[in-house]
């Protein structure tokens, strides 16, 4: 059986890179008041070695990132300004627009970087460069 597939917001919607930018501080600010918190802060370093060995294997999906470093859905909900079942909807999607893996990866407090391989030689691809312009973001909303 397939998963179900959730589609995308209405064409119509435009976003500006203002948009993403402003989204950004959001998440950042968020998660600092999460953090200020002293029980979520020892919480969140007491898995800081949970992180690692999940991470250490490479592969992990969007769930198992967000519990390896110890928040909710509904802390994540917060921090995305989304709410608690469209962080359960998000971490269980095929397809993601590139903005809303970073957006999820950066209130993890991680740092999503694509990489394209050539033979023995691997490319890093800098996110911000691939949501620079026009063009980009026009094939980014084909996902």
């Amino acid at each position: 059986m397939t998963k179900p597939t959730i589609t995308e917001p209405e064409t119509g919607t435009e976003h500006t890179p203002d948009d993403y930018d402003t989204a950004t501080s959001r998440v950042h600010l968020a998660r600092e008041r999460l953090l200020a918190d002293p029980a979520t802060a020892a919480a969140h370093e007491a898995l800081a070695a949970e992180i690692e060995t999940r991470l250490d294997a490479k592969q992990a999906t969007l769930a198992e990132v967000r519990r390896a470093i110890g928040l909710t859905q509904i802390q994540m909900a917060e921090m995305l300004g989304m709410s608690q079942g469209d962080v359960s909807k998000l971490e269980r999607r095929e397809n993601l627009h590139l903005t809303t893996l970073c957006r999820f990866i950066e209130a993890t407090g991680g740092r999503l970087r694509i990489s394209a391989t050539y033979g023995d030689t691997e490319i890093a691809l800098q996110v911000g460069d691939l949501l620079a312009g026009d063009d980009e973001q026009e094939l980014l909303d084909t996902d």
